[in-house]
Parts: C-alpha cells; structure tokens; sequence
C-alpha cells in the first residue's frame, strides 16, 4: 500500500497472463518504468479517493472553431502546449487524476488526437459523446453516470493561473452544492456571468445583464456537488447552468463565490490567444 512516504514492502504475487499482459502495455519507460511501478500506480490510484474532474467541450463544434486560426478552441497553441493539454496538467497538479472529457463527437475525436488515454500526462481520461447541443446543464449530464462525488468542472476554452486546490478546500468548508471561481475583470470588456455576493454566498446570478450591478465575473470555473443534477430536468429539453441552474442555486443559499486574482482568460478569438500570450510571456 502507498503512503506517500518512502517506505517500501517487498511482495510476491501470482496474476494472470491475460492481467500481466495489461500491465505491462502501461511501461513506457518514461512516465512508468517498471512491472512493479505499474501495479504501484495502480493500485494507489484505486486505493485512495479518486478525485474527479469533467472539462466542458459542448456545444456545436462550429461555435468553438476559430476560422482565423483553424482550430477549435481548446487545441489553440499556448507557450508551446495545447490549451486543453494545460487544464489537464492544472487539474492533475490539483490532485485530479481522473478526467472526463465531454463535447460533441468532432471536438473530442481532436482532443483525442492530443491527450490519447491521458497515460502520457499521468492520468486517466475517458471521453463522452455529446452530439445533440441542448446547453451545458444537459452537456454536464452526460457525464452524471461517473460522478458519485463532488468533483472539479473546467470549460474546455478558459486559460487561468489560480489556485485550485485553495478554491477546493474553500468548497469543502463551506459545502455548497457549486462552487465557483470569481474574478473583478473592470479592465476587460466581458459582461457574462455577473454575479452578487453577500459574504461567500452568491446571491444571484445574471449570465447576460443590461447593465451589470457589479464587476464580479463567474469564470465558470469551479467546484460542483452531484446535487447539481437535481436541478436538470430529465429528457430533450434545452438547459443552461448558467441561466438555468446557477440563479436557482443561488436564491437557494447553496452557491458560494471564492474571489481570484490571477490571470483568467475566456478565449473565443486569435485576438484572445494573442491576449494570453502577451499575459505569459511578461
């Protein structure tokens, strides 16, 4: 059994050939270099709790192509690495190992082209197919089956420099059903996701205000309990979380707000990964 020390216990064990077989296809003489490193791995990643996180990729495929650049959004090129390469690496320093990749069948059969099984980056992916856009609730849903826990939520088009692991520990503290990650953006023209707080709570939720009453942005990033999916009606209806969920949540005391600095970038066009970029390389 690992305990995160250096103390190690010689074992003998007897496995089938079909199993050894199944370990051995996961020595790659980089990230695992050995029989015995394999099983380790293994077995710690089904010993311990196996935190989760889903990156969010629905939508039409279209609405996530940049023409400029002809790349979806989350195969954009930052510093040298995919931007959906970058949230795996973020969630996985977070303590997230195992990740649930879900989006139409277009954007995902390219995400696969990068991140494969996720065995080269040390961790799990599984990929699910959502080819029939009803809005991210629904998006979201699709991955209901393999979250039995609270889990981590990341949209597949954002690039952020904050700390999860502060945003989670906030989360379990608190133990609202989402929490979510805000930024004071007065210095850049985006206008979704307005949010209010009283204290931590955030008491409400304007995805698309006339005139937004604060300069505190949802990022849409954040951490999220199973009791989401209570507030997801059932069959072909089209369902937002942010305009359908989140205001709900919110006027039910049961979503938090933790303030971020850092930087948090929504990236849509060339104009934002030119943004980023600049933002990086200072």
């Amino acid at each position: 059994m690992y305990y995160g020390v250096n103390m190690k216990r010689r074992l003998s064990i007897s496995l089938d050939e079909e199993v050894v077989r199944q370990i051995d296809s996961f020595v790659d003489g980089i990230v695992v270099k050995s029989r015995s490193e394999a099983i380790e791995r293994f077995l710690r990643e089904h010993l311990t709790d196996r935190k989760t996180a889903v990156i969010l990729a629905g939508g039409k495929p279209e609405d996530l192509y940049i023409e400029e650049l002809g790349v979806y959004r989350p195969l954009v090129k930052i510093n040298g690495k995919r931007l959906v390469e970058y949230l795996v690496l973020k969630a996985r320093e977070a303590g997230y190992h195992n990740q649930i990749v879900v989006g139409h069948s277009k954007v995902i059969s390219k995400i696969y082209e990068i991140l494969g099984n996720g065995k080269n980056y040390d961790v799990n992916i599984i990929y699910v197919e959502d080819d029939k856009p009803m809005g991210s609730a629904k998006t979201l849903e699709r991955a209901k089956p393999y979250l039995k826990s609270d889990f981590l939520l990341l949209p597949c088009d954002h690039y952020f420099d904050f700390d999860l692991k502060k945003i989670r520990d906030f989360h379990v503290e608190n133990g609202g059903a989402v929490t979510l990650a805000i930024h004071t953006r007065a210095d850049y023209s985006w206008r979704y996701g307005v949010v209010e707080l009283d204290g931590k709570r955030i008491v409400n939720y304007d995805e698309k205000p006339k005139k937004p009453k604060t300069s505190l942005y949802s990022t849409l990033i954040g951490f999220f309990s199973p009791e989401v999916f209570d507030h997801i009606p059932p069959g072909d209806v089209k369902w937002s979380l942010q305009e359908n969920v989140f205001n709900k949540l919110a006027k039910e005391g049961k979503m938090f707000g933790y303030p971020t600095s850092g930087r948090w970038f929504n990236i849509h066009t060339k104009e934002d990964v030119e943004r980023v970029r600049l933002s990086t390389s200072s």
